[in-house]
């Protein structure tokens, strides 16, 4: 029986681990199941199995940085791993990449060609990996490219061209539907090709704000933290500090809550409090620019 109610078993059991382990256990990703990752991990699971057509859709999942985009891909990615058939073909339901940070044609394809695997002269012509991408993506029976960072589209300059047309060719050559996550200036880019924008629908995470949905995750992340007291981070007292300190992206709340909890575990505190939190060497996302300043 679970004597520390306001835990997960799981979470619970790691209150018996030594400081430095229970440490390390607060600074693990945990996945946290709120409403608008929900419905966009709905989405990805029907363009998985949307059957071929002459035109396959494809989502864009557009936020701010630190708003949950590659943590919703991966929770992803890792419900669908690969599979090896019993004569020994992979089987890769999706292609996970990153778009380069300054990408070319070529990068491109080679960037696809390192992630499943495959060995490649890197000087090759795009037209050669090109071939290869399409070979291996088929033999692999990959229904759905995944592609992160896509704002490193506008780093492209005029090549960001040729780099829309060539994800817009293999989605039409092998059928299957691509799914790009970025900033706003994925929008941007998707601008200079307005044919290519029009088979993307947009998927927005929006800015948290101070409402029912931030309290509940507030509520659930406090079941995964180590702790051995309630720090009822909902609460009317705590909410508004966490929100003022963390602003309005979920990254840095998780990122503040992880750091918080190791506070209060290394002060004997066993709670996050107000104490704990002014405690907290924290920057707040708009001291950045009084940081500047000063230096």
């Amino acid at each position: 029986m679970n004597t520390y109610a306001h835990l997960e078993q799981e979470v619970a059991e790691a209150l018996t681990l030594p400081t430095p382990e229970r440490i390390e256990f607060c600074r693990s990703d945990r996945w946290v199941g709120y409403t608008r990752a929900s419905q966009v991990l709905k989405q990805l699971d029907q363009l998985l199995i949307y059957p071929k057509t002459l035109r396959m859709p494809n989502l864009l999942i557009v936020g701010r940085s630190g708003n949950g985009k590659s943590s919703i891909l991966e929770r992803f990615a890792h419900r669908h791993p690969v599979q090896i058939t019993p004569t020994g073909s992979p089987l890769a339901p999706l292609l996970y990449i990153q778009m380069p940070d300054t990408p070319d044609e070529t990068e491109f394809w080679s960037t696809i060609l390192w992630s499943l695997g495959v060995s490649h002269r890197e000087k090759d012509p795009a037209a050669i990996k090109k071939r290869q991408v399409k070979s291996t993506m088929q033999y692999a029976s990959v229904r759905l490219l995944v592609i992160d960072e896509f704002n490193n589209l506008a780093n492209a300059g005029k090549k960001a061209t040729d780099l829309l047309a060539a994800i817009k060719g293999l989605s039409n050559d092998l059928k299957i539907p691509v799914v790009a996550a970025g900033t706003q200036a994925a929008i941007n880019a998707l601008n200079s090709d307005p044919q290519m924008k029009s088979r993307f629908e947009p998927a927005a995470l929006d800015r948290w704000k101070l409402d029912s949905e931030y309290l509940r995750f507030l509520a659930s992340y406090e079941k995964l933290l180590p702790l051995a007291n309630p720090s009822n981070l909902a609460s009317r007292q705590l909410a508004p500090t966490l929100y003022g300190m963390a602003g309005e992206t979920i990254g840095a709340t998780v990122r503040l809550l992880k750091a918080a909890a190791c506070h209060a575990i290394e002060s004997g505190k066993e709670q996050i409090n107000e104490h704990v939190l002014k405690t907290l060497p924290w920057t707040k996302p708009g001291e950045w620019d009084d940081i500047a300043r000063r230096v």
